[in-house]
């Protein structure tokens, strides 16, 4: 009788053990599989927190005149990063809204100005210049005046970057960057189609 309880002791603890290995081997793959999907949202969030490869230079605004409350931005974007992004918006808590719009000559010889419904694009490893003449920020319903020597901040929205804030200088060019000549000067912005 002994001999038969000490056989089944034995082999009630031999399945108790394998019930308790097999358990714990499953506690240490779910523990496993959880440490490897944290690793993955922590990299994921330090992604998204670099992603952006866009850098703005030469930015500048037009100071207004008299009593105009609108005015135009503009600079360079550079697109470092491997794919296209797209420059979706731009706003500024100075103005009531900031349009991204393209100055284009038609076959008559007019000057025509539209606003990118699509945004504009800055190609991977390229850049997309916002100048006088062409694409360009239209600042509007402004707060007040912009004089030469002040700041009017903007934040840009890009597809895949995200937002990107930039304090853009007024003057009447890129500070330390050429001056416009004039001939191809923003044409006033009163009216659009």
């Amino acid at each position: 009788m002994l001999r038969q309880a000490k056989a089944q002791y034995s082999a009630d603890w031999e399945t108790n053990m394998g019930r308790m290995t097999r358990l714990r081997l499953i506690e240490v793959g779910l523990a496993l599989v959880l440490t490897v999907v944290a690793c993955f949202f922590v990299a994921l969030a330090v992604w998204a927190e670099d992603r952006s490869e866009i850098a703005i230079s030469g930015a500048w605004a037009r100071p207004t005149i008299g009593e105009g409350r609108a005015t135009a931005a503009y600079m360079t974007i550079e697109n470092a990063g491997s794919a296209d992004d797209v420059l979706v918006s731009a706003k500024s808590p100075q103005a009531a809204r900031v349009e991204i719009h393209e100055t284009k000559m038609t076959d008559d010889g007019v000057m025509t100005m539209r606003p990118l419904a699509s945004g504009l694009t800055v190609p991977a490893g390229g850049a997309a210049s916002l100048k006088p003449g062409g694409a360009h920020m239209m600042v509007m319903g402004l707060e007040g005046k912009l004089t030469e020597g002040g700041v009017l901040p903007l934040t840009l929205e890009f597809k895949n970057a995200g937002a990107i804030d930039v304090s853009v200088p007024v003057g009447q060019g890129p500070a330390g960057g050429a001056q416009t000549n004039g001939t191809a000067s923003e044409p006033e912005h009163h009216s659009h189609p």
